[in-house]
């Protein structure tokens, strides 16, 4: 009941039929009969057997319900999917299957969404982001494959205080402003750039991941509903934090501003509730203590500063621009850059991990110019 009632409650079950099933169902226990509730709504075809292991939360490894793929393990969870490492047995490769859970595959309007995160997914091809291989339905589960990630997320290595270099973080930023670049000529706004969706490898190789906000800017209606603010907080562009409906490639540029600043300093710019938040990144310039000043060099200063910009037109208008900027000002430290930590070829074997973006509507104090998890520093799991 605890599972089913949520489900009618959102009009993912029809009321009639959902309590026509709940009837039987207690006919059936008090004759005795041990069966579950969700047994009787895959017999009346309310969800399929796939859908109810979802909804169960079973490990699907022990039940292998998809076609070529062979699922092995879990390996992260968030609002809306799961992530299961698996082989794509045609070809024996190694694969992270993104799968939506139950209660938004039974939603239109959440299919449509995860088949258009597929689609723009699948329409990239760039070495910084990660691989998109095929999207599919079966039994009334959506899924699609990605390439397997080696690797451990920026922020995890923050979260584990591990000081990334200031040679080695630009060298990531650099590497998402070209992925960044690469968006931006095919429509695309990532809408949640932050450490938490950057993975890298024991190469230093990074990997942009989870494109669950995405948004084409042709020819995609928005998702979310009127007057509300989608993405997380700590990393939001002004606009982004008004509730703008139509961002640009630009707002993606400063959240890697923000990236790039949490990736020197360890620290955000800035704190407080998500709504207090919202505020300072709309009305609240960056101002740098005298310890993180020793810890970014003048010219990279510049770099995070125009990345930042409140004015969006002041900032670089293209990530090709602050990519260039970024080895115009500080090629040599990026070229001198350390190894990554240890703990990335130790332990990183991480794949695409889903990081919550947080939802939140804008406050009276926040100017609205249009429509439109959670760990320390920002981090979230979906």
């Amino acid at each position: 009941m605890q599972l089913v009632g949520p489900l009618v409650a959102c009009w993912a079950l029809p009321q009639a039929e959902a309590d026509a099933c709940l009837r039987i169902w207690q006919s059936l226990l008090a004759k005795g009969q041990t069966v579950s509730l969700l047994q009787v709504l895959v017999k009346k075809g309310l969800m399929t057997r796939t859908q109810a292991l979802v909804l169960l939360g079973q490990p699907l490894e022990k039940h292998q319900p998809f076609d070529d793929y062979r699922l092995l393990r879990k390996v992260g969870e968030g609002g809306m999917a799961e992530v299961y490492e698996a082989t794509f047995e045609p070809l024996q490769a190694r694969v992270a299957l993104k799968i939506l859970k139950t209660e938004f595959a039974l939603q239109e309007r959440y299919r449509l969404r995860f088949k258009r995160e597929a689609a723009i997914l699948l329409n990239l091809d760039h070495p910084n982001i990660v691989e998109a291989r095929e999207h599919r339905s079966q039994d009334g589960v959506e899924f699609y494959a990605m390439g397997f990630v080696d690797g451990i997320s920026v922020l995890e290595l923050l979260e584990h205080d591990l000081a990334l270099g200031e040679g080695l973080a630009l060298h990531v930023a650099a590497q998402a402003a070209g992925a960044l670049q690469h968006m931006h000529e095919h429509g695309v706004v990532h809408r949640d750039i932050k450490p938490g969706n950057f993975v890298v490898d024991q190469d230093g190789t990074l990997h942009i991941i989870d494109f669950g906000l995405a948004k084409l800017m042709q020819g995609m209606r928005e998702d979310t509903a009127q007057a509300m603010t989608v993405g997380t907080p700590d990393y939001m562009s002004p606009e982004q934090a008004r509730g703008g409906a139509h961002l640009d490639i630009r707002s993606d540029i400063y959240s890697l501003g923000v990236s790039l600043f949490q990736m020197l300093t360890n620290e955000l710019p800035f704190t407080g509730t998500p709504e207090e938040i919202l505020i300072k990144q709309v009305k609240r310039d960056l101002e740098l203590t005298p310890a993180q000043m020793q810890r970014i060099s003048a010219p990279v200063q510049f770099v995070i500063r125009k990345a930042m910009a409140k004015d969006a037109g002041h900032r670089y208008a293209t990530p090709q621009a602050m990519a260039d900027d970024i080895h115009a000002v500080a090629g040599d430290l990026v070229a001198a850059r350390g190894p990554v930590p240890a703990i990335v070829r130790d332990r990183g074997i991480e794949t695409a991990p889903i990081a919550a973006p947080r939802v939140a509507a804008p406050t009276p104090s926040v100017k609205r110019a249009g429509r439109k998890s959670s760990r320390r520093r920002g981090r979230g799991r979906r």
